[in-house]
């Protein structure tokens, strides 16, 4: 494995490159876990992962099905929450994000665009893992929901492997380039960092008063609509 002289990140390539089918699975699990996997930077672990499948020893083909197996079964977990659960665990547990108001319009919202949802949310992080819960609050057909799951992640999966090992290509190129920036480059790392978090759940919240918006004007079009 090449030293990028951080020890705290060249500890964990070393854990990749011996954990990390395993690694993958448990990350990909949680960030499709309701509310955890908004915490979760599962996707940044896969790409690091396809990272160190080209530039140590990790196959990746096996990392790519682990991603996939971790997905579907975060996923999951999460849909058989919501349907179980429905409506009482997402006021219980959603906190701010879910109200009635919203709950009842992206119950609507999926009767009529939830495959598309289903499949696109898995390019939206943050906000991945809040779909599950409702299509499976929702009654989403499982066929349906286990389908676009598959493809979404599928495509996912291959995107994120691919960035990685594309990344390890130009390892050394960009290993230069952060060393010559230097402290200054570090600020601004986590300058960036701490922007993401403090914007994550802005950018939830807003996804979600998304669905209550077209929901809301499908209901409007089909109130217009002749009979």
């Amino acid at each position: 494995m090449p030293q990028t002289g951080f020890a705290p990140l060249d500890w964990f390539l070393a854990a990749l490159d011996t954990w990390g089918h395993l690694i993958v699975i448990g990350f990909t699990i949680s960030e499709n876990l309701f509310v955890i996997g908004s915490f979760t930077p599962g996707e940044t672990v896969v790409m690091a992962a396809g990272f160190v499948s080209e530039a140590g020893g990790l196959n990746p083909w096996l990392v790519g099905v682990s991603s996939l197996v971790g997905t579907l079964t975060g996923s999951n977990l999460s849909y058989w929450f919501g349907r179980r659960g429905g409506r009482d665990a997402l006021l219980r547990w959603g906190g701010k994000f879910f109200d009635e108001e919203r709950i009842t319009a992206a119950e609507e919202y999926f009767e009529l665009h939830g495959n598309k949802t289903v499949l696109v949310s898995r390019f939206a992080a943050g906000f991945k893992n809040f779909v599950p819960v409702i299509a499976g609050a929702s009654r989403m057909r499982l066929w349906i929901f286990e389908l676009y799951t598959f493809i979404g992640a599928l495509m996912y999966t291959t995107l994120m492997v691919v960035l990685g090992i594309i990344f390890a290509d130009n390892f050394d190129r960009a290993l230069s380039v952060a060393r010559s920036i230097g402290w200054f480059g570090l600020f601004l790392l986590v300058a960036m960092l701490a922007f993401l978090f403090w914007g994550r759940s802005k950018y939830i919240a807003a996804r979600v008063d998304k669905f209550v918006e077209l929901a809301e004007e499908d209901e409007a079009d089909d109130a217009d609509a002749p009979h």
